[in-house]
């Protein structure tokens, strides 16, 4: 590395590439490249830390070569304040400057291609994370969906009856483009416990990475309050679904509303994909409470994820500066902290 290049951005810029940030260990989310420099050059923690680690996927073109894409998919880890880990980026990057120079949009010989895959910071996305990051890109692109599109939207609009040959990448194009699409939205919010398990379970994965509309969001927040409906199944595909609507008013006070009742499945997906939603004290102290009160495996790593989140930890140090957790929480925190020391 030169020394005017310090940052991955840096290095794209260099490389006359225009490029776009992703976050994919949560939910699906975009980071701009003023906030990634700024996360790059440690000014901030790293907003969506998943297991100590930023999970991110970088796309990017040739200016002058802007019909071929590139896709990086990159896991760095990040230190006990949760900023990045300058020396594992700076390590990233001499893998990939070793393997292609500053010709990052250049064909790979074989050599190339088998020393890329040698670097130790890549990582494998799940079906599930590739399909949503397509269908965002297609959308951002305006671009046609993929061929599975289709056969998905006929049968979640009531259109055909056979499901089992539905692909995953079409539910997730649908999910990516309700924002379009009114009816299918309408035909989701009212059919959405009535479609069979496994659709029903895949395509609440799509939404959790999606922009969910206003009246979808509505439908799923009745159903969750509906003490008529039983299956907790649904349920917890329901409130994964209100995943990108997590500081909307109305799922905050589901959350606040769920939280001294929910099982540990629903207190999971709260801390992996609706933490905002517990971004109040009195919300967050009830969360601790009820973690407290499953198995020790299942409490740590719960909240070892919570304390982890920028937007939840000064709300966790404060509630323990402040003497505003119950015994339970405190004897919990007691049994981790003595077995972290030990």
């Amino acid at each position: 590395m030169t020394q005017s290049i310090s940052t991955i951005g840096e290095f794209l810029q260099a490389g006359q590439a225009d490029y776009q940030v992703y976050d994919m260990g949560r939910c699906l989310r975009e980071l701009d490249p003023e906030a990634f420099d700024s996360i790059e050059r440690q000014q901030q923690p790293y907003p969506y830390p998943i297991r100590k680690q930023a999970q991110l996927a970088v796309l990017f073109k040739h200016r002058q070569q802007p019909e071929n894409d590139y896709l990086w998919f990159i896991q760095l880890p990040l230190d006990e304040r949760g900023l990045l880990s300058v020396g594992a980026r700076d390590h990233y990057l001499e893998f990939v400057v070793s393997a292609l120079g500053h010709e990052i949009t250049g064909s790979l010989t074989n050599e190339q291609e088998e020393q890329l895959k040698q670097n130790p910071y890549l990582f494998t996305p799940t079906e599930t994370q590739r399909a949503a990051l397509h269908a965002r890109i297609a959308v951002n692109r305006r671009a046609a969906p993929s061929i599975y599109f289709d056969d998905a939207e006929a049968f979640l609009s009531g259109q055909q009856n056979d499901w089992k040959n539905i692909g995953m990448q079409g539910l997730h194009d649908c999910a990516a483009r309700l924002q379009q699409l009114p009816q299918l939205t309408a035909t989701i919010a009212e059919c959405f416990d009535q479609y069979p398990a496994p659709v029903r379970n895949q395509l609440a994965a799509a939404l959790e990475h999606q922009d969910v509309p206003a009246r979808l969001r509505d439908a799923l927040v009745a159903m969750m309050d509906d003490e008529q409906s039983t299956d907790p199944a649904v349920k917890r595909d329901a409130l994964r679904a209100l995943a990108s609507c997590a500081e909307h008013g109305s799922v905050k006070k589901l959350v606040r509303q769920l939280v001294p009742k929910a099982d540990a499945d629903l207190l999971t997906i709260m801390s992996a994909r609706l933490w905002p939603a517990l971004a109040e004290h009195d919300t967050l102290a009830q969360y601790i409470h009820q973690i407290a009160l499953l198995d020790t495996v299942l409490f740590d790593a719960l909240f070892q994820d919570v304390i982890s989140l920028p937007q939840l930890r000064p709300l966790v140090l404060s509630l323990l500066a402040q003497g505003q957790l119950s015994d339970d929480s405190l004897q919990a925190l007691n049994r981790l902290k003595q077995n972290v020391q030990s």
